[in-house]
């Protein structure tokens, strides 16, 4: 159901005492109504106030709908635009259909990473000396996986994956590791230097400023650029551009999934990817957080889950889920690789020490060779499809 933007006309003056409403409208005005029944045939009935009408619309809403109007046009036939905000799960729907598309996996934005941070062979085709400088600082500030204190920097830099960004601006505690703070720096260094941007940046350039920045769009933009006219350098800049803008757009999908659902408050997901820096490679943490309380007689039981996917040199894709009912915990752990599975169930027993030293009960404990993809990216209650369509 689309609302923002749905117009209503009132052309249909009825038994019901309505001409003193359709007298006093004025353009720009705002009304509260509610919808008294269905669209049939293009037509429902409303009431605004105490006055009750039948109106021609397209929109549908069910019975009982409180509606806010603007009056556009008065006259004969009245015209009623209707401003009611649309629910939480249609605007991270809405929101998910634009980021979705745009969205490309981070290893491929740390592969180019790496080489614009250490390819200084060809001059005339590097990028410039501040945008290599930026990305080197971006890339020093990716947590090392061999560092002593990794445990300790592992919950700071959950903190900094990006998916709390937004809630630290508005308590103005940005921290300069950041992981979206800084990719949104990069972006903001690079623009400038893309003189003449193809047609498909331009496009990415439109949905960034309508996603961060609601104010209209400038009237001329950029002249797209012909393959014969774009530089080495440019082409270059052009591929990172790419790639920031889908790694930004990958953690906002991560960020719209967290969001809680709105007619369940017991249910919550928690879901983003963490890079990790090993020798001269960089690997991703994809951690998914379930939390579901749940009413047992009189008391509350709360549930967590943690399912991790990584690929590890020379593990290969693992996939581990660890599951929390009070003080008791079960854990699963799958191996693509043969040798890894040997080796994980080999060493279970300690596995098995180490969570009964913090103080838990361990009820299961097992490990298999199997699949280790990520799945369930979305909840599996939001939809990008109406099914009023």
């Amino acid at each position: 159901m689309e609302i923002p933007g749905t117009k209503i006309v009132l052309p249909l003056p009825t038994a019901e005492p309505g001409k003193s409403l359709l007298q006093q409208l004025q353009p720009g005005q705002i009304l509260q109504g509610t919808a008294l029944s269905q669209n049939m045939d293009g037509t429902i009935r409303l009431q605004i106030g105490v006055t009750r009408l039948i109106a021609q619309t397209t929109l549908n809403v069910p019975a009982g709908q409180a509606l806010t109007l603007q009056v556009e046009k008065t006259g004969k036939l009245p015209e009623l635009r209707v401003l009611t905000l649309p629910s939480l799960e249609e605007m991270k729907a809405s929101a998910l259909k634009q980021v979705l598309p745009r969205q490309q996996p981070l290893p491929g934005l740390f592969r180019l990473l790496t080489q614009v941070a250490t390819d200084t062979s060809r001059p005339g085709q590097s990028p410039p000396p501040a945008v290599q400088q930026a990305v080197q600082n971006l890339l020093q500030r990716i947590i090392p996986l061999d560092q002593p204190g990794f445990k300790t920097q592992l919950l700071q830099a959950l903190q900094l994956s990006g998916i709390q960004t937004e809630a630290q601006l508005v308590r103005q505690q940005v921290e300069a590791n950041d992981f979206k703070v800084n990719l949104l720096r990069l972006i903001g260094l690079i623009k400038p230097l893309i003189t003449t941007t193809p047609n498909q940046v331009n496009q990415t350039l439109a949905m960034q400023q309508q996603l961060f920045n609601p104010s209209p769009p400038p009237a001329a933009a950029p002249q797209p650029a012909t393959p014969q006219e774009t530089s080495p350098t440019t082409r270059l800049l052009l591929e990172l551009f790419k790639q920031l803008d889908g790694a930004i757009a990958r953690i906002q999908t991560n960020q719209l999934s967290s969001l809680p659902a709105a007619d369940d408050s017991s249910r919550q997901v928690w879901q983003f990817e963490l890079p990790i820096r090993q020798e001269n490679s960089f690997d991703l943490f994809h951690f998914r957080i379930g939390r579901d309380t749940t009413n047992k007689g009189s008391d509350i039981e709360t549930s967590w889950n943690l399912t991790l996917h990584m690929s590890l040199a020379p593990l290969g894709p693992m996939r581990v889920r660890l599951s929390l009912v009070d003080e008791t915990i079960s854990t699963t752990i799958w191996s693509e690789k043969a040798d890894t599975a040997k080796l994980v169930s080999r060493h279970l027993d300690k596995l098995r020490a180490g969570l009964e030293s913090t103080g838990l009960q361990v009820n299961k404990l097992e490990a298999f060779q199997g699949m280790a993809r990520i799945e369930n990216e979305l909840p599996s209650e939001q939809s990008l499809l109406n099914e009023k369509a």
